[in-house]
């Protein structure tokens, strides 16, 4: 062996540190950080390449020995920051390094990156500083703050009150409109709460489920456990209706939306993000750093390595093989792996072979994640960095959750929603909005402007008559003044409603409901408020804007206008008989029949019950009086309903204006009068108003005041006409007929004032009157009939029979002795109920005939339903026997008809001798007549008795 000589030995003894700072300083030129590293005196010592490149200085000005205050002057000169700041900046770090203690601080560079700089004092003197570029955290970051300001945007203008819970049912997140919609306590239900706690403080706070509260409970666990899509309809603590609609994630977790649908008016409401919560980590990261050599042994290791992988200074130690570094960390429990240390390190040795610097995700053992990258070097070895990316990871995962569920709530709204930056351009819509529209996803998505989405809708033919550049001109032109709602229509009928609501920082939320029913219901309930839900005609207060209307245009283009008011005849009749149905179809068939007959521009209306009036422009009277004929003819001719013929007639007023007025109330007036002059015609007229019709309103009106206070005044007295048996000439009873005897007036008619009684009512109190006064007076007599005649009205009034055995009892009359009239009006007002009427009174004992005879519809019917004991031939026929063949053969007809139903038959209005013997000789039964005298007062009934008598007895 040869002997080294001692300069060799020398030499070789300086190589060694020196090769050892050249290793470090390769080791430091591998470091993604930068690492600068200054003597007592506060002049570098040692720096590597990345501490110049972050910082983008020069090599030739910042080395070993340059000071401190040179490396901030050259950094300022290259705008890492305003030179001005120069000695503020350089005193303060003195400072801060004089006070012994490490501190970290951040610095945003001219370039827009942000370098975190953690500053430490060294044991024997100086200081380092180490670098590290946090701009990509610093974007991360900045990325989820939009995306949580766009959340939040999204769901702080929701119109909805929404509520998600996890797979563990509990609150993810509620929004304020949930909350308000049910009074609810944001102390109590936020993020984390239970299910069930949500739902007992809902009910707490007088929220009804619309079922049994046990049921409620019941029933929700069960459609959260069978995953099942519910739509729910409860009841607010005020009384309003809200649905409630649930969809379950495919996690697990479900989504319920809550709209208030009394009166689906949208109520835009803010809301806001409550849970969502970003965990912004990322900060602080230390990064492990490893130098091995081209045998994969050790070499150079940081304290962040050994704390990461779990190994002390002792495992660590230099000349450590990576093989044996890998299966002491595993030992330790640092990571586990489903391969073993050998197959590791062949895949490290595989990646350092290929010059693969990518970076490898390892999870430890503690759920932290390590980014490792091994990075080749030109002489041999490799250089290993071990950055913990667990923060970053679990953001990125968080940010992941939050478009998941942000994307869950945006696709399960009722609503169409889209966001649109400052320059109108989509930054985010919903599955909903483009359903609704029937649009492209391909064509519809972020960064799309809004100007191309409408020329899109047109193409499809959405928007009639219109182009997509007048939609966006207005549309942009609406933007302008501000928040607004617009409503667009559809060319398939559907009415969209369009609510603008700005965001805080520039752009729009538009939110998109279908309101086409609501729409329809508006113009339903509007057409409904103005017409008749019968027959469809304007209604009252329809008719009356028309006439109001019409008369505007008489009073300022001239010419006339007729109001004709019809009024059937009989309808009550039919009503009752044939049912209500009945009645309203025929009700319909009159309405189709006026609705045919006007003209096109004429107004037909039902103003209530059987009452029409129509509105008519055109030559007047002539041409409201042609039409009115033709409605007579042709109304009184109906066709028959449940397979029964009917009789009903119209009768017509009309008023012309200007002739009669130009004020609405005064025509309505007129042709009521006219009207009301028609019915006394005998209906299934038409009549024509006349100025002194007004005349006789008010001389009705006043004997309508007169005949109220006429029966408490004792105005009225009965007289009696006797009734004679014609074989015998028997007097049989008498018929008890009313007269009053006004203070002023002397004696009014009869015909007078009966049916003005029967039209308002009276009629009930003054026939009770007359029944119970002529019982009274007959009881006196020897023993003979009276008759009391009973109007309509009266059968029409509870009672009836009640009050006939009253009057019966307290006069103390036999019931045979008593004889009630019944004309064939009152049979047609309601037959089933008024025979039931008959049979009552025939079962107290009392006689009933049928009066008047032949002038009615059914008589024959009415003779099959009910025995009357008499029917009395109206004075009409007997009045023109000697005229009028048809009256003789009516008479003779009767007669017979009574002999063969073994009834008695009596002729009325007898007055002559001849018509005496022409009655006899037709087979009637007995009289009533002047003849044998006229109705008498009650005083003189006895005179008429005896007189009677003595001429049977002559006879």
């Amino acid at each position: 062996m040869t002997p080294i000589r001692d300069n060799e030995l020398g030499a070789r003894h300086a190589e060694g540190p020196q090769a050892l700072v050249g290793l470090s300083q390769l080791a430091l030129d591998h470091m993604e950080q930068g690492v600068c590293v200054y003597d007592a005196d506060n002049r570098i010592v040692l720096v590597n390449q990345s501490y110049l490149s972050l910082f983008d200085m020069s090599a030739d000005i910042v080395h070993v020995g340059t000071s401190y205050r040179e490396v901030l002057a050259h950094s300022a000169a290259r705008g890492n920051f305003p030179q001005d700041e120069l000695d503020a900046l350089y005193t303060k770090r003195i400072a801060q390094i004089a006070g012994g203690k490490p501190f970290r601080t951040e610095q945003q560079l001219a370039s827009g990156l942000v370098m975190a700089l953690e500053l430490k004092p060294l044991p024997g003197g100086g200081w380092m500083t180490i670098c590290d570029d946090v701009s990509r955290l610093a974007r991360l970051e900045a990325e989820l703050r939009v995306q949580t300001e766009r959340s939040q945007h999204a769901l702080a203008n929701m119109s909805h009150g929404l509520i998600m819970y996890d797979g563990d049912s509990r609150v993810v997140v509620c929004n304020e409109r949930f909350l308000n919609l049910y009074n609810l306590d944001p102390d109590i239900v936020k993020p984390g709460v239970s299910h069930c706690s949500v739902i007992e403080h809902w009910m707490s706070r007088g929220n009804l489920p619309g079922m049994p509260i046990d049921e409620f409970r019941h029933t929700r666990l069960e459609d959260v456990r069978a995953r099942k899509a519910k739509t729910l309809l409860v009841m607010r603590y005020d009384g309003r209706m809200v649905q409630a609609v649930s969809r379950f994630l495919p996690d697990g977790g479900w989504v319920t939306v809550h709209e208030d649908v009394t009166e689906r008016l949208q109520y835009e409401e803010a809301l806001r993000q409550q849970n969502f919560i970003l965990d912004a980590a990322l900060e602080n990261m230390a990064h492990g750093l490893a130098f091995y050599d081209s045998d994969m042994r050790l070499r150079v290791c940081n304290t962040t390595y050994r704390k990461i992988y779990r190994l002390s200074p002792e495992e660590t130690r230099p000349g450590t093989h990576l093989g044996e570094l890998i299966e002491r960390s595993m030992v330790n429990g640092a990571f586990t792996s489903e391969y073993s240390p050998q197959q590791l390190l062949e895949a490290a040795s595989a990646r350092i072979a290929n010059h693969d610097s990518s970076p490898m995700r390892r999870r430890m053992s503690n759920d932290t994640v390590i980014s490792v990258r091994y990075c080749a070097l030109p002489e041999g070895g490799f250089v290993a960095t071990y950055e913990d990316i667990t923060d970053r990871e679990r953001a990125i995962e968080e940010l992941s959750e939050q478009y998941r569920r942000f994307d869950a709530a945006l696709n399960n709204m009722s609503q169409g929603l889209c966001m649109l930056d400052a320059s109108l351009r989509v930054i985010v819509c919903n599955r909903r909005y483009i359903e609704m529209y029937g649009l492209s996803p391909d064509v519809v998505k972020p960064g799309v402007s809004m100007r191309e989405i409408m020329e899109h809708s047109c193409d499809l033919g959405i928007h009639p008559n219109t182009t997509a550049a007048r939609i966006y001109a207005d549309y942009v032109e609406r933007l302008r003044e501000g928040e607004h709602t617009l409503h667009r229509h559809l060319n398939d009928g559907r009415i969209i409603k369009l609510n603008h609501k700005r965001m805080e920082h520039g752009g729009w939320v538009v939110t998109y409901e279908d309101v086409t029913e609501r729409h329809k219901a508006q113009a339903r309930v509007a057409h409904m408020a103005q017409h008749d839900s019968l027959t469809d005609l304007p209604n009252r207060t329809l008719f009356r804007e028309k006439m109001g209307e019409g008369l505007n245009q008489v009073a300022i283009a001239g010419g006339a206008m007729a109001v004709l008011c019809f009024d059937l005849d009989n309808f009550k009749t039919v009503n009752d008989r044939l049912g209500h149905a009945a009645g309203d179809r025929l009700l319909r068939w009159v309405a189709s029949r006026l609705k045919e007959n006007v003209g096109e521009h004429d107004t037909v209306a039902r103003l209530g019950g059987d009452e029409f009036a129509v509105l008519q422009r055109g030559p007047q009277p002539q041409s409201a009086e042609r039409l009115a004929r033709r409605l007579v003819e042709i109304i009184g001719h109906p066709p028959p309903l449940e397979s029964q013929s009917i009789h009903v007639g119209v009768s017509v007023g009309i008023a012309i204006a200007p002739d009669h007025g130009l004020d609405a109330d005064e025509l309505m007036k007129c042709a009521d009068l006219a009207l009301y002059q028609a019915k006394a015609k005998g209906r299934g007229a038409y009549q024509l108003f006349e100025p002194e019709m007004e005349e006789q309103a008010r001389g009705r009106h006043a004997l309508e005041h007169d005949l109220r206070g006429a029966l408490e005044a004792r105005e009225f007295h009965l007289v009696f006409q006797p009734q004679v048996r014609l074989d015998t000439t028997e007097l049989t009873g008498f018929e008890a007929l009313l007269r009053w005897k006004h203070p002023s007036r002397g004696l009014v008619s009869p015909a007078e004032f009966i049916p003005l009684a029967e039209e308002n009512g009276l009629i009930v109190p003054i026939g009770e009157w007359v029944l119970r006064t002529a019982c009274a007076t007959a009881a006196s007599w020897p023993d003979v009939t009276v008759a009391v005649n009973l109007s309509p009205v009266q059968f029409r009034s509870r009672g009836l029979v009640a009050m006939v055995a009253s009057a019966l009892a307290e006069a103390d009359l036999p019931p045979q002795r008593l004889e009630l009239e019944v004309t064939e009006t009152a049979l047609l007002d309601d037959s089933e109920a008024t025979i039931e009427i008959l049979h009552q009174l025939r079962a107290l004992g009392v006689r009933v005939s049928l009066d008047d005879f032949g002038v009615g519809y059914s008589s024959l019917s009415y003779l099959r339903k009910f025995p009357f004991d008499r029917i009395k031939i109206d004075r009409s026929f007997v009045g023109t026997l000697g005229e009028s063949p048809e009256s003789v053969a009516i008479v003779r007809t009767i007669a017979s008809l009574g002999s063969v139903l073994g009834v008695e038959t009596t002729a009325e209005g007898v007055e002559t001798i001849e018509q005496l013997d022409f009655v006899r000789e037709c087979g009637c039964t007995a009289v009533q007549g002047y003849y044998f005298g006229r109705p008498c007062p009650a005083a003189e009934v006895g005179r008429t008795i005896e007189r009677l008598s003595a001429v049977r007895r002559v006879a």
